[in-house]
């Protein structure tokens, strides 16, 4: 079975929805490793590194099922199935509204889990996993994941795992019905889910993507209205925390994976990203003054040493803003009718040539303001 977990609470960066500041000035003071460091680690460390590289992050809270519907249940039987025959390399897919119905396909299609390895259960006790044995229950496979998984997919991926990144270690095994009929199967491997524990397919083997968090580009990420906290992607029609304006390739500057380059800190991703989302997200938008005009804040994500040791190489571009120690609901796209926290954005005032004076953006607790701004053109006014 697939188990899936909620993730914990997001750290994003927060402020006043109705302060206005300039677009340019707004830079200066996102330029930060706040952006994404906090979000993405905030959107997809409770979720997607439950299990973790280290397998310390929570249990099964509803063992063995994957959307409420226990994987194996329709068919309880001992006799060979998908999961039973799959191996390491193998890639298990399953419809999202019946996960009973799973199968073995292509790992270049779309599928739900890529297995590691089998987790040998001849090194347990006859009486916990004999033919007599009662099915062992969410906590003890909860302690068998975090025992063994980390290992089995560390070896698989040759220790290039993503700790940050948008993949999870988890074990699938058999639903109670399947146990009591004599299956024993247990398989170690790689899922990839959102903050509510909603599985999400991909294509690829994982040692083959980049593992870093991501989006296609337009994609807007949704909100808990109770916490403000990003949730899993949705229509831009629906409330969302904030809307995906590039995807950026740190490798193109620093480096591609397998060729060495070490981890350009962040400060030097932050000096090529203030570069580089400008310019994508005023052409997402169409146009230079698009921005300004929806009043949302520009911010990107940066990548840690360990997830570039990993292989990750993508950041992301994407625009919201900051409130009440999250993000402001947002429904709309950003390109078209726009509302923000239930009100159509005000553009902020023209701003005298020449000068640029920034107002501060409110952080959360813990995140320290970036001191660099963005300077006035030659020529322009004094201070």
């Amino acid at each position: 079975m697939v188990e899936t977990e909620k993730g914990d609470d997001a750290t994003v960066a927060k402020g006043d929805g109705s302060t206005v500041e300039s677009r340019r000035g707004r830079l200066g003071h996102l330029m930060h490793e706040h952006p994404v460091r906090v979000l993405l680690a905030a959107i997809l460390v409770g979720a997607v590194v439950c299990a973790g590289v280290v397998g310390l992050f929570g249990g099964f809270d509803d063992a063995g099922k994957v959307q409420g519907d226990e994987v194996g249940d329709a068919e309880p039987t001992a006799a060979a199935t998908p999961f039973s025959k799959s191996q390491a390399g193998d890639c298990l897919t399953w419809p999202a509204a019946d996960p009973t119905q799973q199968s073995l396909v292509d790992c270049n299609t779309e599928h739900m889990f890529e297995v590691a390895g089998a987790v040998d259960t001849a090194v347990y006790p006859g009486v916990q996993f004999g033919e007599d044995a009662p099915w062992p229950g969410a906590d003890q496979f909860a302690t068998i994941r975090d025992e063994y998984c980390p290992t089995v997919v560390n070896t698989y991926l040759a220790g290039m795992l993503d700790p940050a990144g948008r993949f999870t270690v988890n074990l699938m095994f058999p639903a109670e019905e399947q146990w009591i009929d004599g299956e024993r199967s247990l398989r170690c491997g790689l899922q990839q889910s959102g903050t509510t524990g909603t599985l999400q397919p991909f294509t690829g083997f994982v040692r083959d993507l980049d593992q870093a968090q991501q989006w296609p580009v337009g994609t807007c990420i949704g909100i808990d209205p109770a916490t403000r906290k990003p949730t899993d992607p949705v229509d831009c029609s629906e409330p969302h925390a904030f809307q995906v304006t590039g995807v950026i390739d740190l490798g193109v500057k620093f480096g591609a994976a397998g060729t060495g380059q070490p981890w350009p800190n962040v400060d030097a991703q932050n000096e090529y990203l203030k570069t580089t989302c400008p310019g994508v997200t005023d052409q997402f938008l169409g146009g230079s003054d698009k921005l300004a005009q929806s009043t949302l804040n520009l911010q990107w994500s940066t990548l840690a040493e360990t997830s570039w040791m990993a292989g990750s190489r993508t950041s992301v571009c994407y625009i919201g803003l900051p409130d009440e120690a999250g993000f402001a609901t947002l429904v709309g796209d950003a390109k078209g009718d726009l509302l923000i926290n239930g009100q159509v954005p005000v553009p902020p005032p023209a701003e005298p040539p020449g000068r640029i004076i920034p107002s501060p953006v409110p952080l959360p607790p813990g995140v320290e303001p970036n001191p660099i701004e963005t300077p006035a053109p030659a020529g322009g006014g004094g201070g």
